[in-house]
C-alpha cells in the first residue's frame, strides 16, 4: 500500500494561499494605480476648465469695449430693417444705437461659450459660483435693454427725472459717459463695469491657484 505524504496536503495549501495574496496584492494595487489614474484625469480637467474660465474672463474687457466703444462706422448699420412707416429722420435717429445691438450679435460667440463653460464650471468649483456667470449676462443684458430703450424716440416734454433716465441709459452703453460726468451723476460709477469686474475678479479668486498649480515654470507659479 503507497503511504500518502503527510507534507504534500500541508505544501498545497500553502501554495495556494501564496496564490491567492499574490492575486490579492496585485488586485490591490492596481485599483490604487487606477484610483490614482482617476484622481490625476480629475485633476486634469479641473485645470483645463479653470483655464478656459479664466482665458474667458480675460476676454470679457475686450468685447465689451467692442460693444461700448463710442465710435462707429458706416458698415455697421447697412442693412439695418426700418419699422413701418417709420420716416427717415427716425431711421438714421436709431443707427446709433442699432450699432450697440449689432455688436452684440457679432459676439455671439462667446456669450454662448460663457453658457457652454457655466454648468461645467459649476459641477467642478460649486454651483455657487453660478452667480458670477449671472453677473456677466447681466452685464449683457444692462447693454441690450438700454440700447434698445434709447432707439424709440421719447418725444415727450423734458423734465430732470427723464434726463437722468437717459444719460443713465447712455452710460450703459457707452464705456467712459459714467466716470465723465463723474460720482455726482453716477455715484455708483459705471455699473456695467462694475460687473466685468466683479465677473473677472471672482474667476481670477476661483481659478488662478488652481492653473498656478498646474502650471509651471522653474518651479514657480505663473503669474504675480
Amino acid at each position: 500500500m503507497n503511504m500518502q505524504d503527510p507534507w504534500m496536503f500541508g505544501w498545497t495549501q500553502l501554495l495556494t494561499i501564496i496564490g491567492f495574496a499574490i492575486t490579492i496584492a496585485i488586485a490591490f494595487g492596481g485599483f490604487r494605480t487606477f484610483d490614482g489614474w482617476k484622481r490625476e484625469k480629475l485633476e486634469e480637467r479641473r485645470i483645463d476648465i479653470a483655464f478656459e474660465a479664466l482665458t474667458l474672463a480675460y476676454q470679457a474687457q475686450g468685447v465689451f469695449d467692442t460693444i461700448r466703444n463710442p465710435g462707429s462706422f458706416g458698415y455697421e448699420t447697412e442693412g439695418m430693417p426700418r419699422w413701418a412707416g417709420e420716416s427717415e429722420e427716425n431711421y438714421n435717429y436709431r443707427k446709433t444705437y442699432y450699432v450697440i445691438l449689432k455688436r452684440i450679435d457679432d459676439n455671439k460667440e462667446f456669450f454662448m461659450q460663457a453658457w457652454k463653460l457655466q454648468p461645467r464650471f459649476m459641477a467642478m468649483f460649486g454651483p455657487e459660483n453660478e452667480q458670477l456667470f449671472k453677473t456677466l449676462h447681466m452685464a449683457r443684458i444692462d447693454v441690450a435693454i438700454a440700447a434698445q430703450m434709447l432707439m424709440r424716440r421719447d418725444d415727450s416734454p423734458y423734465t430732470e427725472e427723464k434726463g437722468k433716465r437717459r444719460m443713465r441709459m447712455e452710460a450703459d452703453i457707452w464705456s467712459g459717459v459714467a466716470v465723465a460726468h463723474g460720482t455726482d451723476d453716477f455715484p455708483d460709477g459705471d455699473r456695467v463695469q462694475n460687473k466685468l469686474d466683479e465677473f473677472k475678479n471672482g474667476i481670477i479668486k476661483v481659478c488662478r491657484p488652481v492653473v498656478d498649480r498646474g502650471f509651471k515654470t522653474n518651479d514657480k507659479p505663473w503669474g504675480p
